[in-house]
């Protein structure tokens, strides 16, 4: 029996086993890529290329460097379900999942693309690919049914967004951010478009725009997803006031909302949200944005996921507590320029978490540097406290934060001595402690970390020697000490072991030892053969000459600055001819002899922003090859011996904003073409051999409408004054200072220096205020009259019209000039009398009315009370204090502006009777009776002027004690 019974056991289990194994075999067949979803993807694949390396530096952190393109197994002898990237559904076949980010793929997407002929896809990513100036299918709809996730971020998409979007109803994550091109086209989605995509995506959860273009003010009432737990739209030009609804969103976990123009308070739900994990509403513009401090506070202590705070220039005005409590893990906090007040709590540096911090910008902001806890280990790597009124030393504990990479406690009040313990932040790899106040040398331990790259101390008072340590320093590519006292021997060449030498530090790429009282002859080709990352080096006034022997040596085409002024330069440098990106060229104040060679104009081109050759001994003409310098902005050859004419290519270059030809030998009438420079702000052509008249164009609508300096002065130009150009200073009109803070004329990092005639001599400005406005057109031949139309410069400082040949009087509307402080209207063929309202000029510090045909009584009031007899020589029939000369008739009145002349024939009028009223009424009555009677009031006249005279005596030596 058991002999039967086990055969069938056997047979039984190998029926199951085989039923078994053909149904598990069923069920789990894998259906191969269909045929025409294969060509699809090819037909794709077509129409783009592999590129070598990353399109975002960012993949490389992700996927390291040893990454190939993405493509590079797509062929016909694969299944498309095997190829990189793609996902499909193993029951049918179907691609549901291209994932291609970072693909290192290029090329262009059309209109066309078969992509979208995927009728199962469900996610879709293709970001951090070059598709530059593609644009998206309009009928992305096409996938509705199906597409959850969508990704095209990073990829240089432009043109519009398609209205289809918006229907693709089951989407969960939408990613269009970080797309447009280098020339400023952006990816646009319209504003209803956008609207519609918050009230129809139900399921949407998360939403990144950023960088897409929307610029529409949003409606008050919006209907948005309550499932989103991430909204990213910075950056997409949205206006007005922030919508509740944003912050009724129960299940946002990151919010970015920053660099838009929103304005007005930050609603009060901002604190009520109870899964937020980061926030940013970060303004470009200061103060646009507020936040009440006590939603400030309930959203620091209330929100307990919270992790990034980023709130930089939203005005919270925030007096900070002795203590800061939060129950948040945070991380990250950005409170720059928020108007915080006060000192710093003393646990800001010793919190748990926080890993980043950012406090810049808050100048009521002081008190010393909290100590930093060093029992406990702190995970802080990023710190910048700059730009605040921090005050004390930096404390010896700061070598605790041994986590810290980046440090900025530049443009403080700190003082005292770099602590040695800063040698212990071995992880640091920038440290920035300009613009402060601290002494002492400079610590050798600072130069032996291993990580440091970039060093910033300067306008401190730091003197000595540079440490040994720092030219052994191999990691080091920006270095800047500028304005210190520092001392001592630098060399180029490797001289020894002890050398102080740059020429080992070939990872530098920024050099500036400006004004300081350093010593040594550099060779500029052996400098540059060394160096050859090299793109910045500023050596002005740094003590140290330089020479070249102008053989060819290699130079970086990427130097963007050379600022050598006051070097001891010879030569024009040939080894800058190479400078094809170079931005700033500044070798002023050498002694450079020769001609400017003509290839000047092959360096920097499109890009070069400042071009200085000033107080050189250059001779020649100035060669006519700066068509191609569109972005120049400052052109300075002042104080030269150049010749010839100026040169017509500079028309082309529309972002002039100094042009400064003065003291030179240039022979030439005056360039009508400047006035199609809409940005030019000074021009000096002061001191050359210019003639002939101004004549203004009859195709330029508004000449000269951002001028502020004009100084022709010492030329031979003739004819009238240029009344057009006075019409059409816009810049001298109704300045509004806008800043408390002083503002400077300045193009890139350069200050705009310049020699003014001004209160009788010559003064130099090493920065010239932007409000501080100019006209000098003296030493001339101008003739006619002074224009009324002058009066309109309302906001003009300084105004030197002398040594001309102008006639007429002196216009009343001068006295509408009320910011003027020179006024130098002398060596002119002016008549007629001084017109009362200057003397209401409460600014005038300097008058000069001297050798003209000036007639009448000298104002008496106010400013003309601070002038002395030289403001008025050389008017024979100028009468009046300060002058010796006594006045015949009494002083007038001041009158209203008028035309033409009123003289009165007696001299006097009955006004002459209120002046009897202090001693009575009757009194005056019967002296004004008497004197209009007899129309005779001499007597009467020279008892005025003799009281006259001990009045002004008095004042005149009360003003001259004062000055003294």
């Amino acid at each position: 029996m058991c002999n039967l019974i086990l055969p069938f056991l056997f047979l039984s289990f190998l029926f199951i086993s085989s039923t078994s194994s053909s149904l598990s075999s069923s069920k789990y067949t894998t259906h191969k890529c269909s045929v025409q979803q294969t060509l699809a993807l090819l037909q794709f694949k077509k129409n783009l290329s592999s590129i070598n390396t990353m399109y975002d530096y960012g993949c490389e952190d992700w996927l390291g460097s040893g990454y190939n393109p993405i493509l590079v197994n797509w062929n016909t002898s694969i299944d498309c379900c095997d190829w990189n990237g793609v996902t499909c559904d193993q029951s049918t076949g179907d691609v549901i999942g291209l994932d291609l980010s970072c693909g290192m793929l290029q090329g262009t997407i059309h209109p066309n693309t078969t992509l979208f002929r995927l009728p199962n896809l469900q996610r879709l990513n293709l970001a951090y690919n070059d598709f530059t100036d593609s644009q998206l299918p309009p009928d992305m709809g096409s996938i509705s049914n199906s597409l959850t996730h969508l990704n095209i971020s990073s990829c240089g998409f432009i043109g519009q967004v398609p209205t289809d979007v918006s229907h693709i109803h089951k989407l969960v994550s939408l990613d269009f951010s970080l797309n447009g091109n280098e020339n400023g086209i952006d990816l646009n989605l319209e504003p209803l478009v956008f609207i519609n995509m918050l009230q129809n995506l139900t399921v949407l959860k998360e939403l990144s725009l950023e960088n897409v273009l929307i610029s529409s003010v949003l409606p008050t009432n919006l209907n948005i997803s309550s499932s989103l737990e991430l909204l990213n739209l910075r950056n997409t030009g949205l206006q007005g006031n922030l919508p509740n609804q944003f912050f009724n969103l129960r299940s946002l976990e990151n919010l970015d909302l920053s660099r838009n123009n929103f304005t007005g308070n930050i609603p009060s739900g901002i604190s009520h949200l109870p899964k937020l994990v980061s926030l940013d509403l970060s303004s470009d513009v200061i103060n646009s944005l507020l936040i009440q401090p006590h939603i400030f506070y309930i959203l620091l202590y209330n929100s307990t996921f919270l992790s990034k705070l980023w709130l930089a220039r939203v005005n919270i005005g925030l007096v900070l507590p002795t203590y800061l409590n939060t129950s948040s893990p945070l991380r990250s906090l950005d409170l720059s320029f928020t108007n915080m007040q006060g000192k710093l709590p003393g646990n800001i540096l010793n919190l748990r978490d926080m890993e980043e911090l950012y406090l810049a910008g808050n100048k009521n902001l002081s008190g010393p540097l909290p100590k930093i806890n060093t029992s406990t280990s702190n995970p802080l790597w990023w710190l910048d406290l700059s730009n605040t009124s921090l005050t004390g030393e930096i404390p010896t504990s700061i070598g605790h934060l041994d986590s810290l990479i980046y440090l900025d406690l530049s443009d403080c009040r700190l003082n005292g001595s770099v602590p040695k313990s800063i040698g212990k932040l071995r992880n640091l790899v920038f440290i920035y402690l300009s613009s402060n106040m601290l002494s002492g040398t400079l610590p050798p331990s600072l130069f032996t970390l291993p990580s440091l790259e970039y060093i910033r101390l300067g306008k401190n008072k730091f003197q000595g020697n540079m440490p040994l340590e720092l030219f052994s320093l191999k990691s080091l590519k920006g270095l800047s000490l500028t304005k210190n006292r520092l001392t001592g021997q630098i060399d180029v060449l490797d001289n020894g072991p002890i050398s102080q030498t740059f020429q080992r530090l070939t990872n530098l790429t920024y050099i500036d030892l400006s004004s300081n009282s350093f010593r040594g002859d550099w060779d500029l080709d052996a400098l540059f053969s060394s160096l050859t990352n090299l793109e910045t080096l500023i050596l002005s006034d740094s003590g140290i000459s330089l020479t070249t022997n102008n053989a060819n040596h290699y130079v970086n085409p990427d130097f963007g600055t050379l600022s050598l002024a006051s070097c001891n330069l010879k030569v024009f440098p040939v080894s800058f001819r190479a400078m094809t990106h170079l931005k700033h060229l500044d070798l002023s104040s050498n002694d450079i002899h020769g001609h400017i060679p003509d290839w000047v104009g092959e360096m920097g081109v499109k890009q070069l922003k400042v071009f200085d050759l000033s107080n050189n001994s250059i001779t020649g003409t100035i060669p006519n090859v700066y068509a191609n310098w569109s972005g120049l902005e400052a052109f300075i050859l002042n104080r030269n011996q150049l010749e010839g004419t100026v040169p017509t290519s500079l028309n082309k270059c529309k972002n002039l904003r100094i042009i400064d030809l003065g003291n030179n030998h240039l022979n030439d009438a005056f360039p009508g073409w400047f006035e199609d420079l809409p940005k030019l702000q000074a021009l000096v052509l002061k001191s050359n051999y210019f003639h002939s008249g101004i004549e203004t164009s009859s195709t330029v609508e508004i000449s000269f409408p951002s001028l502020r300096v004009l100084d022709l002065s010492n030329n031979g130009f003739v004819g009238q004054l240029p009344t057009k150009y006075f019409q059409n200073f816009n810049a001298m009109k109704d300045v509004v200072k806008r800043n408390t803070k002083p503002e400077y004329v300045q193009v890139g990092r350069m200050y705009y220096s310049i020699t003014v005639a001004m209160k009788g001599q010559d003064q130099h400005f090493l920065q010239l205020l932007v409000e501080y406005t100019i006209v000098d057109l003296s030493n001339n031949k101008f003739e006619g009259d002074i224009p009324n139309i002058i009066g309109n410069l309302n906001s003009l400082k300084v105004l030197n019209l002398s040594h001309n040949s102008l006639t007429g009087r002196i216009p009343q509307a001068i006295g509408k000039l009320s910011e003027i402080e020179s006024l130098d209207l002398s060596w002119n063929k002016l008549t007629g009398e001084i017109p009362q309202t200057l003397a209401d000029l409460t600014f005038l510090g300097f008058l000069n009315l001297s050798q003209n045909d000036l007639v009448g009584r000298i104002p008496l009031r106010k400013q003309f009370n601070t002038f002395q007899g030289d403001s008025f020589e050389g008017n024979p029939n100028l009468c009046g204090l300060p002058l010796p000369k006594n006045c015949s008739e009494p002083p007038r009145e001041p009158q209203l502006e008028v035309d033409g002349d009123e003289e009165e024939e007696s001299g006097f009028t009955w006004k002459v009777v209120m002046m009897g009223y202090g001693c009575g009424t009757l009194l005056g009555f019967v002296l004004g009776y008497l004197m209009l009677s007899t129309g005779k009031p001499k007597w009467f006249n020279a008892v005025a002027d003799a009281a006259e005279h001990i009045i002004m005596k008095g004042k005149t030596s009360q003003y001259n004690n004062i000055s003294q």
